[in-house]
């Protein structure tokens, strides 16, 4: 089950989004103004190219407003968007200050397509658009000793370091940003923002691949009882052991989750209501075979489970948490202790 990505790198792709989009208004109006300096200066093909561009920005603009497939239309607009660069660098006609354009390739590059990508994408075009510049103005090579491309070499490995420096930094940042909005403090289990994130992709995958998918709600019996005898820091530590027989017991694709209080939902992939059954009476047995120790402190526990499956109990995860959630009333009005899967 491959979640990570889908919460990781959710604030990373707005901002990606929101610079496109930025960029794709830039282009077209950088493109139509340039059609008319070119169109005067009679360097007609690049004119055209210009116009090109601008029309394609204003159709990719629609497309990436809701596209999810960003990385494939931000490649569909950058590739051209370099090439007309390299070729507005090596036409007939063309001012050599239009190089200083290549200075933006490895920001543009960094910001829309990350450090990985954007480093290979950056340093193969400043290569080409070095090699175009020297081939055009060969007499840069014997100008100074060498001293003039050097000084441009330089320059554009420093901004190709910064480019990427800076924006590996905000990856780690955003990705440090999504675990602590996403995760318990305390017990360190995902949240009810990283459930809900998850069960939508689940829900997805589950609907494609026509399996079953199953949630637990678990509470813990007379909890207010132990923070009450013990104290809330011994009650802290009984959430922390009870997070850990969680992820011992379950798959690596299951996801528990501490939604507050002593209150954790199971996200269940694969799983029908019987298995859910079967899953939820082991959690539970192991949480009344278990209690929590600390020197000579033993805290006796157990828990109640309500069961719900998608598609039987509803398609929303509210609809499912609200079934589970009602399974479980029942189940503590029953003497606790137990799982419930109906009614």
């Amino acid at each position: 089950m491959d979640m990570e990505p889908q919460v990781g790198d959710h604030s990373g792709q707005s901002q990606r989004r929101a610079l496109l989009k930025a960029l794709l208004i830039l282009t077209a109006f950088c493109g139509a103004l340039f059609y008319v300096i070119n169109i005067r200066r009679g360097v007609v093909v690049l004119a055209y190219i210009e116009l090109g561009a601008a029309i394609a920005s204003v159709l990719l603009y629609v497309v990436v407003r809701r596209t999810p497939r960003l990385r494939l239309w931000t490649l569909i607009y950058l590739i051209p968007f370099l090439n007309i660069m390299m070729m507005a660098l090596y036409l007939p006609g063309a001012s050599p200050t239009v190089f200083l354009w290549i200075y933006i390739v490895p920001v543009l590059c960094h910001l829309l397509l990350g450090p990985r990508l954007g480093l290979a994408v950056s340093v193969f075009y400043i290569l080409v658009a070095l090699g175009l510049f020297l081939h055009k103005y060969p007499d840069y090579l014997f100008r100074s000793g060498f001293a003039e491309i050097a000084n441009i070499t330089l320059s554009l490995g420093v901004t190709l370091a910064f480019a990427y420096i800076y924006e590996r930094g905000s990856d780690r940042s955003r990705s440090d940003l999504v675990v602590m909005a996403s995760t318990d403090p305390l017990t360190r289990l995902p949240n009810l923002y990283r459930f809900r994130e998850a069960f939508i992709h689940e829900r997805s995958r589950a609907e494609r691949l026509a399996t079953p998918l199953s949630v637990l709600v678990l509470d813990l019996d007379l909890f207010k009882a132990v923070n009450d005898s013990y104290g809330h820091r011994i009650g802290d530590l009984v959430l922390i052991h009870v997070a850990k027989q969680l992820r011992q017991r379950l798959r690596a694709t299951d996801l528990p989750c501490r939604v507050g209080g002593e209150e954790f939902t199971m996200l269940l992939p694969d799983t029908n209501r019987d298995e859910a059954v079967w899953v939820a009476e082991n959690l539970r047995e192991l949480i009344a075979s278990q209690p929590y120790r600390t020197g000579r402190l033993s805290v006796p526990l157990s828990c109640s489970i309500g069961v719900a499956e998608w598609g039987v109990d509803g398609q929303s995860m509210d609809d499912l948490v609200e079934a589970a959630d009602r399974r479980l009333y029942i189940a503590k009005q029953q003497g606790r202790n137990r799982v419930i899967s109906e009614g």
